[in-house]
């Protein structure tokens, strides 16, 4: 995994470890045999570290973090190559991340081909870096360098890298000779090593560095990780420290947090998301070309998905047939593109641009450039029908053609689009322009390329895909529906939306369940499904039109010119009237008791939809979640939450709670997973 030549009295180290040159051990291992191999040589007078493909090292696999990681660790790589005694120089392309950037600062020289990435996302998966990173940094940037890519974990681009300090050269091609140039003219100079160890650019004024490490303290205050903590302890220890201590508080800190609930929830996240868009299926199959994206709709949905399709670069021809909706909707889509220009968000030129791709029309014919139409239509499995029928007369022979669906019956629409083998439901969440859920459900006659077509628009487009199984409700409308009848099952019993909202806020979801409702509309959420809802409460709702916001009272009431939601009388009424004619006595919920029900409906429900088969493994319905609802990703979606809990305690309090009622019964997987002492984490892993 790493090439040795010695080319021109220059040692040059080339990691080969496709696809992102991850730094696994045998890299590792290849990278300090080959420091030690050029040190010996005679005829070497400085080390070029580059690599092939598309990246320099992007980092280390996640999935090894919390693994006894086998020698040479990296950090014990860094600390060899920043001690080896002729000049090492990291020629670097791509997204040098993580532990990529901490090899990098090792080197003793930086040169970048523009448009290279420098970060430490190890943030956002709960840790610290682990080879010095935190260390050697701040002697380069300074404080509120440091602390910025420590902290935010964004990636900066070539031009502040270099502004900063951190890259010494940057060339606009031919990296590589320009890298094993520099490298031959410091051979030929006799130029020394330069240890970043040894670097003091960055503790120039030290009293302003102390004060802006105490600034950031206090700005991020008690709501934040443990590793942002860590993260600005460390940057102050990198001045008041001797390295080899600052060294050894990286290392502890990092120990710390790895097995830490925070970064346990974060790797799960991450590799959630990563899994949840992947299936055999498509391994290796290449996505058909797509410039054009046809929308079909008028309303708030097909506006969206216009909007993201804009976003990801497109040209957009939204149509809709026999309905003057139609006419309305470029003007919509320029007020939200012009509301993002007031708010600093868009470029005005980019605007421009979008608006200059984007093209509407009353007639499908204009669809028939399309590579991909999406019909954006509401739940009505009639006008749906009739829809993709007349798209499908007119699409290109090679056009995938998709329905924004989770409740239709998917195969009926497939042969109603009449090119079943290019078809697939792609469900988008509302707001759909701001929603990173997207999901893809294919049929039995779907084309590989057809289904990765839409998984890779669905990335450009910004969101997340998750695969999923054609069935009535898909996972999230499942999911949701799961959560939302546990959260008025409480209210039957005794709890109040108020409580109920604020416990699943504090657990950290943006909006507690009812709060939810009533944003998106309970007439759109339950629609004719109230009736199956375990609880009376949203039929109640319906009957009464309290359908949230839009009509000025749902669970809450809103009032012209109050700020926020206020309780509603006559909503909290009818729950008591509900709870006497059902002869319940009023219980006593704490905020734990509610989040331990909520977050046991959503299991329960989960693994329904795991034993059904509707998605491969149980981790795709925590992406779901975490794209969808907001499911805080510190605690990595309700199957993990499961785990953490243990699945006999699961099923034993779900077995509790169903003597009040039927909802509450465990699914026999919860038996399985009992009887064989396994997790829904060992269902990812067969996946």
């Amino acid at each position: 995994m790493v090439r040795y030549e010695r080319r021109e009295g220059v040692a040059v180290l080339t990691v080969t470890n496709p696809p992102v040159n991850a730094l696994v051990q045998p890299v590792r291992a290849g990278l300090f045999d080959a420091i030690a191999q050029a040190e010996a040589d005679a005829d070497v007078g400085a080390v070029l570290i580059r690599a092939d493909g598309r990246t320099f090292p992007a980092g280390a696999d996640v999935r090894e973090f919390t693994l006894e990681t086998a020698n040479p660790t990296l950090a014990t790589l860094c600390s060899r190559v920043e001690a080896c005694t002729k000049p090492v120089i990291a020629a670097i392309h791509g997204t040098a991340l993580g532990g990529g950037f901490e090899l990098a600062l090792a080197a003793h020289y930086r040169i970048a081909l523009t448009g290279a990435k420098f970060g430490f996302p190890e943030i956002t998966l709960g840790l610290v870096p682990t080879a010095g990173g935190s260390q050697r940094l701040p002697r380069i940037v300074g404080a509120r360098g440091a602390l910025d890519l420590l902290v935010s974990g964004a990636p900066i681009d070539t031009t502040r890298a270099q502004a900063m300090g951190l890259v010494d050269k940057v060339v606009q091609k031919n990296l590589e000779r320009a890298g094993l140039g520099s490298a031959r003219n410091m051979a030929e100079r006799g130029t020394k090593p330069r240890p970043t160890r040894d670097e003091t650019r960055g503790f120039g004024d030290a009293a302003r560095y102390l004060d802006l490490v105490a600034a950031r303290r206090t700005s991020v205050g008690k709501d934040r990780l443990p590793a942002v903590g860590r993260a600005i302890d460390l940057v102050e220890a990198a001045l008041l420290l001797p390295f080899e201590a600052g060294l050894e508080m990286e290392h502890v800190a990092y120990e710390d947090l790895v097995n830490s609930p925070e970064a346990r929830g974060l790797r799960h996240a991450f590799l959630a998301e990563r899994r949840a868009g992947r299936s055999g299926v498509i391994a290796g199959v290449s996505p058909r070309p797509v410039s054009v994206v046809g929308v079909v709709g008028a309303g708030p949905l097909a506006r969206d998905v216009a909007i993201s399709a804009l976003a990801a670069g497109a040209s957009v021809r939204i149509a809709l047939e026999d309905d003057t909706a139609i006419t309305r909707a470029r003007s919509r889509i320029e007020t939200v593109l012009g509301q993002a220009v007031e708010a600093g968000k868009l470029a005005g030129a980019e605007r421009d641009a979008r608006l200059g791709r984007l093209s509407v029309s009353d007639n499908y014919d204009s669809l028939a450039e399309a590579d991909v139409v999406i019909e954006a239509l509401p739940e009505d499995p009639v006008r749906k029908s009739h829809v993709l029928g007349r798209i499908g007369s007119r699409a290109l022979p090679r056009a995938v053609i998709a329905s924004s669906t989770a409740e239709c019956d998917i195969p009926t629409l497939a042969q109603a689009s009449r090119h079943p083998e290019a078809f697939a439901a792609m469900h988008f969440i509302a707001p759909a322009d701001r929603n990173r859920l997207v999901e893809i459900a294919p049929t039995r006659d779907t084309a590989p390329d057809a289904l990765a077509t839409l998984a890779a628009l669905a990335r450009k487009m910004n969101k997340g895909p998750v695969l999923t199984r054609a069935r009535s409700g898909l996972v999230f409308n499942r999911m949701v529906s799961a959560y939302y009848t546990a959260a008025a099952l409480l209210l039957e019993r005794g709890a109040m939306p108020a409580a109920v909202d604020a416990a699943m806020r504090d657990f950290g979801l943006p909006l507690g369940p009812f709060q939810a409702q009533d944003r998106t509309g309970l007439d759109a959420i339950w629609g004719a499904r109230a009736e199956d809802c375990a609880s009376r409460i949203p039929v109640l709702m319906i009957e009464n039109a309290w359908y949230g916001q839009r009509t000025g009272q749902g669970y809450y009431r809103y009032e012209t010119g109050e700020p926020g939601a206020q309780d509603a009388p006559d909503v909290l009424q009818m729950i008591c009237d509900l709870r006497d004619d059902l002869g319940f006595d009023v219980q006593t919920f704490t905020a734990d008791d509610i989040r331990k029900r909520c977050l046991a409906a959503m299991a329960n429900e989960g693994a329904r939809l795991v034993a059904a088969g509707t998605v491969a493994r149980p981790s795709d319905v925590d992406a779901a979640l975490l794209l969808g609802l907001g499911f805080p990703r510190a605690k990595g979606g309700p199957m993990l939450q499961a785990d953490l809990t243990g699945a006999l305690n699961m099923r034993n309090a779900l077995t509790g709670w169903a003597e009040e009622d039927d909802f509450w019964t465990p699914v026999a997987l919860w038996d399985d997973l009992v009887k064989n002492g396994r997790r829904f984490e060992d269902l990812d892993a067969r996946a």
